[in-house]
């Protein structure tokens, strides 16, 4: 494997946004990740649930990443996701609206692979924007 910054292991998770390469996941995330944000994530397996999830309320999401700050075993995103609401998402059935949110989340990485993440999704600036059509 090569020797991947811990920046780079935060590019490779956003990229499944974009690829929808589920199996990307087991390169850059530690089995018993931990998702501080969402309770029901305590594995690798968990949070591809969750990606695949996003994917059939979003299919089209993609992700840009504004900054990434790094400082000891932690890089901090900041990124911007653009969408259209083509699923049911949080009960809301699919309304083909267009979505865009920025977003920042907190990840730890130790021997390249996230161990753990703090995250922020507008959710109810999202369910808004998906009401307001």
């Amino acid at each position: 494997m090569s020797n991947l910054t811990n920046k780079d292991v935060v590019r490779q998770f956003f990229e499944i946004y974009n690829s929808q390469d589920y199996e990307a996941a087991y390169k850059c995330m530690a089995s018993n990740y931990l998702d501080h944000g969402l309770p029901q994530v305590q594995s690798v397996e968990d949070a591809i649930k969750i990606l695949k999830s996003t994917h059939t309320s979003f299919p089209d999401i993609k992700v840009v990443i504004d900054d990434l700050i790094e400082e000891n075993d932690k890089v901090v995103f900041r990124g911007h996701f653009s969408a259209t609401h083509l699923g049911e998402f949080v009960g809301i059935a699919p309304t083909g609206v267009r979505v865009e949110f920025e977003a920042l989340e907190i990840f730890k990485i130790e021997n390249q692979k996230i161990t753990e993440s703090w995250g922020y999704w507008p959710m109810s600036e999202i369910v808004h924007q998906i009401q307001a059509s």
